[in-house]
């Protein structure tokens, strides 16, 4: 059964904007749950989970403004952004086209903080000062360094060429039936092997060495969530047996330790792993467009996902939430 092109470009629309609905509604209310109900021992710790909750609202609202296109077939790996259909202006529209590629590496880094602080907040380290008043702006440059990085890389190394706009042409714009021209598209992402004007196939060296500064980034954020999330693990373990500990200090502190493991699962299961897949795919030159449909809809989720853990797991916003109120 054959079904019509139109149709599924318009499903495809209609779950983005309500994942984009979810998550801009579901950030919003965990925003007001971390100012008006985060316990006071909770410290600096509000603000970076108030940094996060922003970053995913702004994301879903820029998302579903600028509906990027994620285009994956054969070598390539493509954000595309149609200007003409953006709610934005042209130049912000492209400026917003390689934020998204920013947003993926701002995502992982800023997780690799949280596990910083949580395992300084555990251990009581007098490092955790470094988070206070205006000292959290200098942890906040390394993800923002980081981003600055990924949205160099979309802009400039992983920029269009004259092959890859022959592609695009060839393999792109015939999968859309609305009239949409290639002067209205702009797009970035690694295109590993390209075509000559001659029909020769080469090896787009630049892109593979982009590739290698990208995911060297993403190495670095894991291996600290790895360190810090083992170690932090272990102290809890430890903190659960000290009697002079209160309770209820033992009980905030592992809350917002598990809320910020499914926090990680839940990014890693919807972006990370589908991006791998992808990256080994156009390595071998043997990616399809399906995969890129898969990465556009579990993109679209995280942001309307990620902040459940948090208001499920931490009680006082559960108890806000459900009005089901349990001694903490």
């Amino acid at each position: 059964m054959h079904i019509d092109d139109k149709l599924l470009n318009k499903i495809k629309s209609w779950t983005l904007d309500i994942s984009a609905f979810f998550a801009i509604s579901i950030n919003t209310l965990l925003i007001i749950l971390i100012i008006t109900k985060s316990p006071k021992s909770i410290g600096a710790y509000k603000h970076l989970m108030i940094h996060i909750a922003v970053l995913e609202l702004t994301y879903a609202i820029a998302y579903v403004a600028e509906k990027p296109d994620v285009f994956i077939k054969d070598s390539g790996f493509l954000i595309i952004t149609n200007t003409k259909e953006s709610l934005f202006p042209v130049t912000l529209s492209i400026f917003l086209d390689v934020v998204f590629i920013g947003f993926y590496g701002l995502s992982i880094s800023l997780l690799a903080v949280h596990f910083i602080y949580r395992y300084l907040a555990i251990t009581t380290s007098e490092s955790l000062n470094s988070f206070s008043n205006w000292k959290l702006i200098l942890w906040l440059l390394f993800p923002i360094l980081n981003a600055g990085i990924w949205i160099m890389a979309g802009a400039v190394i992983f920029a269009a060429t004259e092959d890859s706009d022959r592609f695009v042409k060839q393999f792109y714009l015939p999968t859309k039936k609305n009239g949409t021209k290639f002067e209205d598209l702009y797009y970035g992402g690694p295109f590993y092997y390209l075509t000559n004007r001659n029909g020769e196939v080469y090896i787009n060296w630049i892109a593979f060495k982009g590739t290698g500064i990208v995911l060297t980034l993403i190495i670095l954020s894991f291996l600290t969530m790895l360190y810090f999330g083992l170690k932090g693990y272990d102290t809890m373990k430890e903190l659960m047996k000290v009697t002079s500990v209160s309770q209820k200090y033992k009980n905030l502190q592992s809350q917002l330790f598990n809320a910020l493991v499914f926090q990680t699962i839940i990014p890693v299961f919807l972006m990370h792993i589908p991006a791998t897949a992808i990256y080994f795919s156009i390595f071998i030159n043997s990616s399809t467009e399906i995969l890129g449909e898969i990465l556009s809809f579990s993109i679209a989720m995280y942001p309307a996902l990620n902040p459940l853990p948090t208001i499920f797991i931490v009680k006082s916003y559960k108890q806000a939430v459900t009005g089901e109120y349990e001694r903490l």
